[in-house]
């Protein structure tokens, strides 16, 4: 297990779920909640507003691909 990999896709998730969050917070503050404390939640909203959110998704999953990567290596 390599731990540095694992720690830096956790920093990577945190930092694309806050971009997800302020975004979906200028939407509804419901939304916003959401995004910030349900980790899964920021993929829904960011499939339903795919065509903004782009890139922090995009981000999440790789964040998700470096932790495995740590996990398996």
């Amino acid at each position: 297990m390599n731990t540095t990999m694992v720690l830096g896709g956790f920093l990577i998730i945190l930092i694309c779920q806050d971009m997800i969050a302020v975004r979906a917070f200028k939407k509804s503050a419901k939304e916003g909640l959401l995004c910030a404390i349900v980790p899964g939640y920021a993929l829904y909203y960011g499939s339903r507003e795919e065509n903004r959110q782009v890139k922090p998704l995009i981000g999440w999953l790789a964040g998700i691909g470096i932790i495995l990567l740590g996990f398996v290596g």
